[in-house]
């Protein structure tokens, strides 16, 4: 689900990998541009914990969770954000 709003993250590492989670869980899309080939599975371990940890922190039911993608391109990723 998406909200309407788009984060660009340039880095997919220990901040970057925070910052797409957060803003996944909130319900924005997310485009991750890192050319780490590790990125995606980075971002993905951030991710789970994230999906495990954060809801405990609201008093409120999170929103349906953004698009992750990720971009070769800076260009790309930044697009619309």
């Amino acid at each position: 689900m998406s909200a309407g709003k788009k984060a660009a993250i340039i880095g997919g590492g220990v901040i970057g990998g925070g910052w797409a989670a957060r803003f996944l869980l909130n319900g924005w899309d997310v485009a991750v541009f890192d050319p780490d080939p590790e990125a995606r599975r980075k971002i993905g371990e951030v991710l789970a914990g994230a999906r495990r940890a954060l809801p405990a922190l609201y008093d409120r039911p999170l929103p349906g969770e953004g698009v992750l993608s990720f971009h070769s391109e800076l260009a790309e990723a930044v697009a619309g954000a």
